[in-house]
């Protein structure tokens, strides 16, 4: 049962993606020796951000429907890290598709 709005899912996404990129450029700056790493996923961040409005809206709702737990919650938090060093999405869509694949047991 969906209970926020899509368009409300796409802004607490983006707020995520945006808020992880932020905590990343402060890491960089404080790891100076491996900055451009986390400049680099930031900015992958960024756009991920920038690419919300392209997700469809159902696979949104599905991303809402697994995020019901602190454990959802905090493998969403860990999976958008590790994606974004990895390069491994280049989109907010892969990067639900990843989400929900690796919480419904298809892996990342």
């Amino acid at each position: 049962m969906i209970t926020m709005s899509v368009a409300r899912i796409a802004e607490a996404l983006q707020r995520d993606f945006r808020t992880a990129a932020s905590q990343l450029r402060q890491t960089g700056r404080r790891f100076r020796t491996t900055s451009q790493h986390y400049l680099d996923a930031a900015d992958l961040l960024d756009r991920w951000a920038a690419s919300v409005g392209e997700v469809r809206p159902e696979l949104l709702v599905i991303y809402h429907e697994l995020m019901t737990e602190t454990a959802d919650r905090d493998r969403h938090a860990e999976l958008l890290r590790q994606l974004a060093f990895k390069g491994a999405a280049k989109t907010a869509g892969e990067y639900v598709a990843a989400y929900i694949s690796d919480r419904t047991g298809g892996g990342s």
